[in-house]
């Protein structure tokens, strides 16, 4: 589905329900104006119309549930189009996709996040990093991407997940994201407010309807997160210390202790 086809049915949905309300209207005036001889005035129809208010929305529940899934589901899908056509943020969310439910033709696992907090958490990123280091990031994906490019016009993302550049490239960018917790608790409430308010819409009855980010699930999102760069670290701390420097890399590892026992 493409961003303008489903950025067009949204204001569909609505412009249905003010369409359909409007025609059982009319069919309510032409029905009343019959009875009266063929006229209304207008206080007649001011009466009519509280009452058609007051009497026919419990008539017309159903019909208004159907149209708000529509609209909640196409604006969920507009979203995660948004973030899928966005390579940082695709590749960045590789990281923990394990941590979604399985769907097909996507990334999944566990279940344990809901992909309800993709916007959140992109709005998150890119306060914590900065417009100017995100815009970077995604101009630098984009280079990337060109070079995984297939005949079909589609991308190896396979291999735009393996290349070592675009590995680096999400790292730099979570250096900056650790620094911002030095209030740890204080910056993770933070997040989880964030994430939270910015959920996108779900159909009623679905299985993530009442999906909240806590604390756990924000342990466990950050844990898959950071993994690569904890690894790395680990493996290699002079390495990471001629990179960024000893402050930073303290701050890093005392960033991840505290994830440890979040």
């Amino acid at each position: 589905m493409s961003s303008s086809k489903t950025a067009a049915h949204g204001p569909s949905c609505c412009e249905g329900v003010g369409t359909t309300m409007i025609g059982h209207f009319v069919t309510r005036l032409e029905v009343e104006a019959g009875k009266a001889g063929g006229s209304l005035t207008a206080a007649q129809i001011r009466a009519l119309a509280q009452r058609f208010v007051a009497t026919e929305q419990a008539r017309f529940k159903g019909f208004y549930q159907r149209t708000w899934d529509e609209c909640t589901i196409a604006r969920e899908a507009h979203l995660l189009e948004s973030a899928r056509r966005m390579p940082f943020d695709r590749i960045l969310m590789r990281r923990f996709a394990h941590l979604f439910p399985p769907r097909t033709g996507d990334d999944g696992g566990t279940g344990v996040l809901s992909r309800r907090i993709i916007p959140g958490l992109n709005i998150a990123i890119d306060k914590m990093i900065g417009p100017e280091m995100y815009r970077q990031s995604q101009a630098l994906c984009e280079i990337i991407l060109d070079r995984h490019a297939q005949d079909d016009g589609g991308w190896n993302w396979e291999a735009v997940h393996a290349d070592s550049e675009a590995r680096a490239l999400v790292n730099e960018a979570l250096v900056v994201v650790a620094g911002t917790f030095a209030a740890f608790e204080r910056r993770r409430a933070w997040f989880i407010e964030l994430v939270n308010a910015n959920l996108t819409p779900v159909r009623r009855g679905a299985s993530d309807e009442h999906f909240r980010l806590g604390e756990s699930g924000f342990s466990a999102l950050m844990r898959a997160l950071f993994a690569d760069l904890a690894a790395g670290l680990r493996a290699h701390p002079a390495e990471a210390v001629a990179r960024w420097g000893a402050p930073t890399v303290e701050d890093l590892k005392a960033f991840f202790r505290r994830l440890e026992g979040a």
